[in-house]
């Protein structure tokens, strides 16, 4: 099921050094923690990068359980410096919203209501498309805030 749930794998490429790329992303990366209130004065990502690896989501003003997570590794490729990224949604979303999906169809086939069974595929187009949706739209918010702040030169999906 988890395979139907939106994810991504991405890599960007940049003429910077590996070094001034991991400096680059540590000027964009605000530790994580618990927001009470909502404040305008933060970086824009929160999360954690380290010598050669990330992992961080963008940080919003709204709710959305849909968020992508950017985990990846920072790698040299020849004259190039490669952020190789995989997209996903929080581990809890990815368990907990196929379970709600298959249980309100399970509730329809078991009330045996007038709902009948031409509501699976409405349904059913809900309860993927809302995630997919939701998760593309952040995702590519934050490839634009990227690619504002590392020099890219280009960034293809793997």
């Amino acid at each position: 099921m988890t395979a139907l749930l939106p994810h991504q794998k991405f890599e960007i490429k940049t003429r910077l050094s590996s070094v001034a790329a991991r400096q680059k992303l540590m000027e964009i990366v605000e530790p994580r923690r618990m927001r009470w209130g909502w404040s305008r004065n933060h970086l824009p990502f929160e999360g954690e990068v380290e010598v050669n690896t990330f992992r961080f989501s963008r940080v919003i003003n709204y709710r959305n359980s849909f968020l992508p997570i950017l985990e990846g590794e920072i790698q040299n490729d020849l004259d190039v410096t490669k952020l190789v990224i995989t997209a996903h949604l929080h581990e809890l979303v990815m368990i907990l919203w196929p379970i709600m999906g298959l249980g309100m169809l399970a509730v329809m086939s078991v009330t045996g209501e007038s709902v009948g069974y031409w509501m699976i595929i409405p349904l059913t187009a809900i309860i993927l498309g809302a995630p997919t949706i939701a998760f593309h739209w952040e995702l590519n918010k934050a490839k634009k805030i990227l690619n504002e702040h590392l020099e890219i030169d280009e960034y293809s999906s793997m």
